[in-house]
């Protein structure tokens, strides 16, 4: 047996702690994280809150992380990649994007996404680590998608304003009827690029 034959090497050092369910903690760190921006706000939520709901000790949440807002960042980033990884080629593709973004069950991270998005406002720390993930993505939309970064900006701005579709409720409007006027908008807006 040669050398590449060998079984490819684990991760150096010990294993992720994982709870009684086999959850490893920065799984359980990302999903608490979640849970409490959502419950009391970005400004409202505390690391040793997050902490708590993850079952871990406050100190174990920089064995992870730098912070919390690095922790809510990535814990978005987590959430989001949900409905966009690998999946981001064409119109078609974007429009179910948006779609699955509008859906029911992805409120909480439109929840979550507005959070941080006003938090970035207020917090320079915020603002940096959205910047980087902003930057890091678009390239990815340019590269996947065929995006120019002015066609990505865009992307985010209609992603940001659908955030707030839950909030927008005087008008009665179904969602079905939503997702076929955001996909005349991607359509309109992408025409055969």
């Amino acid at each position: 047996m040669t050398e590449s034959d060998a079984a490819p090497t684990g991760r150096i050092g010990r294993p992720p702690k994982v709870d009684e369910n086999g959850i490893p903690t920065r799984d359980r760190l990302l999903q608490a994280a979640v849970d409490a921006c959502i419950e009391f706000g970005y400004e409202g939520v505390t690391l040793s809150d997050i902490a708590r709901r993850a079952q871990v000790s406050t100190p174990a949440v920089y064995g992870h992380f730098d912070g919390k807002a690095a922790l809510l960042v990535e814990a978005c980033k987590h959430e989001l990649d949900k409905i966009s990884s690998g999946r981001l080629r064409d119109a078609v593709s974007i429009r179910g994007v948006v779609q699955q973004f509008l859906a029911p069950g992805f409120a909480r991270t439109r929840v979550l996404l507005s959070e941080l998005h006003n938090a970035a406002h207020r917090q320079p720390e915020v603002a940096t680590f959205l910047a980087a993930w902003q930057r890091d993505n678009g390239r990815v939309l340019q590269e996947r998608a065929g995006f120019t970064p002015a066609q990505v900006h865009i992307y985010y701005l209609l992603l940001l304003g659908a955030t707030h579709v839950d909030a927008v409720t005087g008008l009665g409007v179904e969602p079905s009827a939503l997702n076929a006027e955001m996909a005349e908008l991607i359509d309109g807006w992408l025409g055969t690029r």
